[in-house]
């Protein structure tokens, strides 16, 4: 094996172990001071609900609750020493409130679904988001002191775009755009937690695969790929033609490739070759304009005739086979 492939199968792996890092399941400690503490899961995995105190072996065990008394079942896993832990399984936006330890004291913990969780400075979060869309950072470690916000080394502000207070554990950003892409930070000081934010149509898969992605006549598209480039600028082509003129390329690495006013030529299989062999692939498909009445739009045809119906040669030549058949048939 020669090194650029050896070194291809490295990333391609070290992608996939990031990833199921991960996804390991987050831990939230609670506090025996009686305040709430905030806790962040990502939408679709699990976060995991912790006692702080030591429990006696004469104490009776801990029982949980969010508005009534909670259960082990298909959403909720309870375990541990006399039952300490609280797993929350298939995050979504209902599992959000205050979830409350029976105990004494009583430990509460303040949930809130997040689409992504921060990571180091290394290896800094991939959040995916859609254009025009709205995306949600989140701190693993929401109990720090003095959390602020940046976007790359300038700070975050409150306003139409960073939706509610910028000095908390998560960050909702507004109607994404692709100035929207760039490194976050949240945190404190010495325990800055980054997310490295991406915005597109359609994002690539990973190595190797193919994703659809589904445009609209008359309208822009952005592909983009879902790794990280270490080497040069990804290279876009287009499988049997050229790229569409017009198009854009985004991202200091051309990360991104922005289909711009769809028509019909342009559906076809897009590829990105990066890292330094890695490739993704693009189908698009691009759906015809609606009409007023709800019903696709049909290009014009043309004939040679006057403004009568007209059909293509091969659909004339059917007919008329069809029709010779069924003679010879009676």
């Amino acid at each position: 094996m020669n090194f650029s492939k050896l070194l291809c199968l490295v990333l391609v792996y070290s992608q996939q172990l990031g990833q199921v890092l991960a996804n390991e399941t987050p831990e939230c400690e609670g506090k025996t001071d009686g305040n709430a503490v905030p806790c962040n899961g990502k939408k679709g995995g699990a976060l995991k609900l912790k006692v702080k105190k030591t429990i006696a072996s004469t104490e009776p065990d801990v029982t949980w609750e969010k508005d009534a008394a909670l259960e082990s079942d298909t959403k909720y896993k309870i375990d541990g020493v006399k039952n300490i832990n609280l797993e929350i399984r298939s995050l979504d936006v209902p599992d959000e409130g205050e979830y409350k330890a029976k105990v004494s004291p009583e430990e509460k913990f303040q949930v809130k679904v997040v689409d992504c969780l921060g990571g180091t400075s290394a290896s800094p979060a991939m959040c995916q988001g859609k254009l025009g869309g709205i995306i949600k950072l989140g701190l693993s470690d929401g109990t720090v002191d003095s959390i602020s916000w940046k976007k790359g080394t300038g700070d975050v502000v409150a306003g139409e775009k960073y939706q509610g207070p910028v000095n908390e554990a998560t960050l909702t950003i507004k109607d994404l755009d692709n100035d929207d892409e760039a490194k976050f930070t949240g945190g404190a000081n010495s325990k800055e937690e980054h997310f490295s934010v991406q915005v597109a149509d359609c994002f690539g898969g990973g190595a190797g695969k193919t994703v659809e992605c589904n445009g609209k006549q008359g309208k822009n598209l952005k592909l983009r790929i879902s790794g990280s480039v270490t080497g040069n600028s990804v290279t876009w082509a287009k499988e049997g033609g050229e790229l569409p003129d017009g198009h854009d390329k985004k991202g200091t690495k051309d990360e991104g490739l922005i289909l711009n006013s769809l028509t019909a030529p342009d559906a076809g299989t897009y590829t990105a070759t990066y890292a330094p062999s890695v490739t993704e692939s693009f189908t698009v498909k691009i759906a015809e304009p609606k009409a007023s009445d709800g019903t696709t739009k049909k290009a014009p045809t043309t004939s040679g005739g006057g403004g009568g119906l007209s059909y293509s040669p091969a659909l004339l030549v059917t007919v008329t086979l069809v029709h010779l058949l069924l003679q010879l048939a009676a």
